[in-house]
C-alpha cells in the first residue's frame, strides 16, 4: 500500500457520512408495478433506513412511499406498523397508489382508529394538534415535508423531534428537490432523521452569522465535504435517467 493510498482511505474514514441504518432488501422485492428508478428509490431508501427522497414532480414518490413501507412492514413482522404524513389534499393519491401494489391503506386521524398492522395515513395538524402519537408505528414517512422548512420555530417541527428524540423508528421524508442554497431545510430535515444535529452540522460546514442566526454560508473548502455527506442520506432527482449512475446502492 502507498502512502497516497493509506492517506486517502485515512480521508475517506473520517468523512461525515450516514450510516445505514435500514434492512437487507433485494430489487427483485420491490413491486413489479414500479418503474426502474422508482424501485431503485425504494432499495435505497429501505437499506439506508432513514433517508430523503427528494425528487421532482412526476417521479412518483407516494408509491416509492407506499412501497418501502409495504416492504418494512413485511420484513418486521405480521405486527408492524407504517405511518405517511401527508397533506389532506393528497390522500386519495395514496390510497390510489396503493391499489397498484396490492396496498390497503387507511386513513385515520387519532389512535383509536387503529385497529391492526399495516399503512395508515394522516395529516400535519393530526399530529400538530397532538391527536395521533406517531411513536407507535414502526415506519414514519413525512411526504411534501415542508412543515419541517421551519426548523425550530415550526410547531409541527418542534413536536416531531420531541416525539422521535431516541426513536428506532425507520424515517423517510419525500418532497421536492431543495433548494441547493436552502441549508436550513436541508439540515432540518438531517436533524428530523437522526442524522446530525442542527447545531453541529452547523459547526462543521459553515461561517456563522451572530445577528442573523439562519443565514448560514457554507465554508468554501468545506463544500466537497458538506455536499458529499448529504448525497449519504439524501436521493436528489430531476429525472428518472439521475439515478442510472448509482443503481440502488
Amino acid at each position: 500500500m502507498t502512502d497516497l493510498t493509506a492517506y486517502r482511505e485515512f480521508l475517506a474514514s473520517k468523512a461525515a457520512l450516514a450510516k445505514p441504518a435500514g434492512l437487507d432488501c433485494d430489487p427483485s422485492e420491490v413491486h413489479p408495478a414500479l418503474k426502474p428508478h422508482q424501485r431503485d428509490m425504494v432499495v435505497w431508501g429501505v437499506r439506508g433506513g432513514r433517508r430523503a427522497w427528494f425528487a421532482s414532480f412526476g417521479l412518483g414518490k407516494t408509491l416509492v412511499q407506499l412501497e418501502a413501507a409495504r416492504l418494512i412492514t413485511a420484513k418486521l413482522g405480521s405486527q408492524a406498523r407504517a405511518l405517511i404524513v401527508c397533506p389532506l389534499g393528497v390522500r386519495q393519491e395514496f390510497v390510489r397508489d396503493g391499489g397498484l401494489i396490492d396496498l390497503t391503506v387507511r386513513y385515520i386521524r387519532s389512535v383509536s382508529q387503529v385497529c391492526e398492522p399495516g399503512v395508515y395515513l394522516t395529516n400535519y395538524e393530526t399530529i400538530r394538534e397532538g391527536k395521533l402519537d406517531p411513536r407507535g408505528f414502526d415506519v414514519i414517512s413525512l411526504d411534501e415535508a415542508a412543515c419541517l422548512r421551519g426548523m425550530g420555530s415550526s410547531k409541527t417541527f418542534r413536536e416531531l423531534m420531541r416525539l422521535y428524540e431516541g426513536s428506532a423508528a425507520y424515517r423517510f421524508v419525500a418532497t421536492a428537490t431543495p433548494s441547493p442554497n436552502d441549508f436550513t431545510e436541508l439540515l432540518s430535515y438531517a436533524a428530523f432523521l437522526d442524522v446530525m444535529d442542527i447545531a453541529q452540522a452547523k459547526t462543521r460546514w459553515f461561517k456563522r452569522d451572530s445577528e442573523h442566526a439562519d443565514q448560514l454560508t457554507l465554508l468554501p473548502h468545506q463544500a466537497q465535504s458538506f455536499w458529499l455527506w448529504c448525497s449519504s442520506w439524501g436521493l436528489f432527482l430531476e429525472k428518472p435517467s439521475d439515478i442510472c449512475h448509482c443503481g440502488a446502492a
